[in-house]
């Protein structure tokens, strides 16, 4: 196989290798010449002119070449038991690096150009030069289809390609850029990529790193997707090297599929049941903490609202005093214990405000001033503070789609990869917005969510639009019933808590009440049971007096029917 004049890969035969005739390259041996009358150089990754002809421009797509990359010749590896072919597919070299012979693997970006390399030099010492994080996540993932009906995943560069090899160069084969030891995040960063194919076989080295690994990896996939390769040697490239490619081929094929364990055995869980029930994490609100016993994880909190009363800025407080919880009331009496005082990460996908309105008016709360408004006179250097206190636990999410697959998967990721346990999501109403049947969309979501929650035990707070009811509206301060919320069959049935937050927009004193409507656990938070006044100076929800005639439920009415 052989690069073409535009990086793909054809089937003619190369002749000879010779200088690059590009003067900007300089390689003297990494120009190759092919019988089709075309010539590629595999060091500066360009096509070239063969018999005089006149130096090609780069294509049109652009290839660039990073600062501080070497190059070197494409050829077998003897003691891998790797051919020219598998080499020149992967575009893995042998070349020099400070004075020592060394194996050179290009790692790619999306637009196909090389922008970092992994050096492995003698005594399995390495140098990675480049910009690692801005490839591909995978070391071969560049020269995948989007999606398949089989991918295989190794630990390193060498097993990828001597699986490649073993299968024929005809299925695809990828490798972790840190090996063992950064799976999970590798491979949480690479999900969306791997969840496209049919069977995904992890085929790692049969040792005590190896086997980490798969424990840390398998649970990130979709159950039944994922499948498990045992070796009887210690990697692919070592059955390679023993002449045992068949066997090597026939365990990826035979891989067992991996499948959570689903059957709980009562000594498993009986200490745990004897534990006393805890309290979740505090609201900002030690009234709205008292009365629902506090945030709670493995769990999917739906809010309902009309417009303008209050729901993404209380989103966002949610957001600040999770960040921030020495902002909140002290609930050390309430809770009989202070390790809610810890700063917790937060990830935020709103779709109708941009993340640098999200971290502003986020940092005007810390400094109590609303900042985004016009005419605001505050500190500078006092909302930079606010804003660098955020750093490394907010997490905002601007996807290019509004996938729902794409959405599950940043989730993953961010859970997997940065620790996250809180998620805001604003409306879900945009999940479907392009879907044909919005409703049974809506219903498969809101399913996922709900698994998605408890699966990674933490919590998902998702905020959705409102029907116009019969009579008053939302925006008149009408009451809210399950039945309002889009898509409400779904929403109710599989949100853990719901709750709708009342207003009427034309009374300028009128408090927003917040109407428990479903409490999965315990049941009591029903009914209206805080009132909120947005203070026009910090820009923050405040807790106010329930008026009398929103008094309708007393709380914890055992009368209510969930």
């Amino acid at each position: 196989m052989a690069r073409d004049a535009e990086g793909g890969l054809n089937d003619s035969t190369l002749l000879y290798k010779t200088a690059c005739p590009h003067p900007d390259c300089g390689s003297s041996d990494a120009f190759g010449v092919y019988d089709d009358g075309h010539g590629y150089c595999y060091s500066c990754d360009r096509p070239g002119p063969v018999d005089g002809e006149e130096v090609p421009e780069t294509p049109a797509k652009g290839r660039r070449r990073m600062e501080g990359l070497i190059s070197g010749t494409v050829e077998a590896i003897p003691n891998r038991k790797l051919d020219d072919r598998t080499c020149e597919k992967f575009n893995y070299q042998v070349g020099t690096f400070d004075g020592k012979k060394c194996h050179i693997a290009p790692y790619y970006d999306e637009a196909g150009n090389i922008v970092a390399q992994k050096v492995r030099l003698p005594g399995k010492d390495f140098t990675v030069l480049g910009d690692l994080k801005a490839a591909l996540p995978l070391f071969g993932q560049h020269l995948c289809r989007d999606g398949g009906k089989l991918i295989v995943v190794t630990e390193g560069e060498i097993d990828a390609m001597s699986v490649t090899q073993a299968m024929g160069l005809t299925w695809p084969a990828v490798s972790l850029p840190n090996g063992a030891g950064g799976a999970k995040k590798s491979i949480a960063k690479a999900l969306s990529f791997l969840e496209r194919f049919d069977r995904v076989v992890l085929c790692f080295d049969e040792d005590e790193a190896g086997r980490k690994a798969l424990e840390d990896c398998l649970p990130l996939f979709t159950p039944g997707k994922v499948f498990v390769a045992t070796l009887p040697l210690k990697d692919a490239n070592e059955m390679v090297k023993a002449g045992r490619s068949k066997e090597l081929v026939d365990a990826i094929w035979g891989a067992r599929a991996y499948r959570p364990e689903a059957i709980v055995d009562l000594d498993d869980i009986m200490d745990e049941a004897m534990e006393d029930a805890s309290w979740g994490l505090p609201w900002p609100w030690v009234t709205m903490t008292r009365n629902t016993y506090g945030i709670r994880r493995s769990a999917l909190y739906v809010w309902g609202a009309g417009t303008g009363s209050g729901k993404t800025t209380l989103m966002k407080q949610l957001m600040v005093t999770a960040m921030r919880p020495d902002l909140i009331e002290d609930h050390t009496d309430l809770f009989g214990r202070d390790d809610w005082r810890a700063p917790r990460k937060v990830a935020s996908l709103f779709f109708e405000e941009q993340p640098k309105h999200t971290l502003r008016t986020m940092g005007g709360m810390v400094i109590r001033k609303r900042v985004h408004v016009p005419g605001t006179v505050y500190d500078k250097a006092e909302l930079r503070a606010a804003m660098e206190s955020f750093r490394g636990l907010f997490f905002p999410i601007k996807l290019r789609s509004r996938s729902w697959d794409e959405v599950q998967s940043t989730i993953r990721y961010l859970h997997h990869a940065e620790g996250i346990r809180d998620f805001f999501i604003d409306p879900m109403t945009a999940l479907v917005a392009t879907a044909e049947d919005e409703r049974r969309a809506l219903d498969g979501i809101m399913c996922e969510l709900a698994g998605l929650a408890e699966e990674l035990d933490v919590t998902i707070h998702l905020v959705s639009h409102l029907s116009t009811p019969d009579g008053k509206s939302h925006e008149e301060g009408g009451k809210i019933a399950e039945k309002h919320f889009r898509g409400s069959r779904s929403v109710a049935y599989w949100a853990h808590y719901m709750m709708g937050l009342e207003r009427d927009k034309q009374d300028k004193n009128a408090p927003t009440l917040c109407r428990g409507l479903k409490d999965r656990l315990t049941g009591d938070a029903v009914g209206i049971f805080i009132a909120f006044t947005y203070d026009r100076e910090s820009g923050l929800m405040i807790e106010a007096p329930i008026p009398e005639e929103g008094e309708d439920k007393p709380f914890g009415d055992e009368s209510d029917e969930l």
